[in-house]
């Protein structure tokens, strides 16, 4: 999917901010909007990210109600969090209308039922997790097209973007 260098980027589910550092260092994005639903993850996040002054906004949010105009970022990126989400299409919804015509969505995300028995023990998921395939399928539905997909049993990784 490239860099994102000079571009403005929501992390949705930003937990303690680790992937947000990667995204202004590695991908370089100029911006970052980081939202985590659990104000704990925003605090750390907010400590973490100190160092990048205003580059780095993060905030309490949740991906099914993103409180942002259409269009307006584009790139958006996805860490394992959207298979926690119950309402995970209403998710996929929400990025795809918040992210701008030729933008780009990165995602990593887990087929929570190829999880090893350990796994599935230790952390919690709602019963309503999706498997590789349908998370591919609704990505058409919300009119994403893949880019570049790796599609191992129990992750995902993928690349699409937002036709213009």
């Amino acid at each position: 999917g490239g860099g994102t260098k000079g571009l403005a980027v929501l992390d949705v589910g930003c937990g303690p901010g680790e992937c947000v550092a990667c995204e202004l260092d590695m991908f370089g994005a100029a911006s970052v909007t980081a939202i985590d639903l659990d104000p704990t993850m925003v605090a750390k996040a907010q400590r973490r990210l100190v160092g990048y002054g205003d580059r780095v906004s993060v905030g309490t949010g949740d991906v099914t109600n993103l409180k942002h105009p259409d269009g307006h970022f584009d790139a958006v990126f996805n860490f394992a969090v959207l298979h926690h989400v119950p309402d995970w299409q209403a998710g996929l919804s929400e990025i795809a209308r918040v992210l701008a015509a030729g933008g780009r969505f990165f995602s990593q995300d887990h087929d929570v039922a190829n999880h090893d028995w350990l796994s599935r023990q230790l952390f919690r998921h709602p019963p309503e997790r999706f498997t590789n395939a349908e998370f591919l399928d609704q990505l058409g539905v919300v009119e994403l097209e893949v880019l570049g997909v790796d599609d191992q049993p129990g992750q995902l990784l993928v690349v699409a973007w937002k036709r213009s």
